[in-house]
């Protein structure tokens, strides 16, 4: 049996993301609520999306030099986060857009889906 860790630098650039997003997701709060601005908010949503669906690119050099168990469950859970973001791209939808990453029980402050993604990897 092979090592069961995914590769730090794979969590680590996947981490960096999960970073973006969020100062992406606050950035298109603050300019829809403090200055109306639609399309700055559709922007960073979009923009949300599109870092979401490259996830898979950012690590796959990464993981495909890796013998580690845990590599391919990694790859499959990035392929489906950047799978449900090109749908709320292909869409259109700003709430779906938004909602992305977020269970229906989500409270502020809780980690999305994506930072518990990751924790449980980084557990692992």
């Amino acid at each position: 049996m092979g090592k069961s860790k995914v590769p730090q630098a794979a969590l680590d650039r996947v981490r960096q993301s999960a970073d973006a997003i969020r100062r992406l997701e606050a950035e298109a709060g603050r300019v829809l609520h403090e200055a109306g601005d639609t399309a700055g908010h559709r922007k960073h949503l979009t923009d949300k999306c599109l870092t979401l669906e490259g996830l898979p690119g950012e690590v796959a050099d990464i993981l495909s030099a890796s013998d580690a168990d845990g590599a391919a469950a990694f790859a499959a859970g990035l392929e489906d986060f950047a799978r449900r973001a090109g749908m709320a791209l292909s869409l259109e939808s700003i709430f779906f857009m938004g909602a992305l990453l977020y269970p229906e029980d989500y409270q502020d402050g809780d980690p999305n889906d994506l930072e518990r993604f990751l924790d449980r990897f980084e557990a692992a």
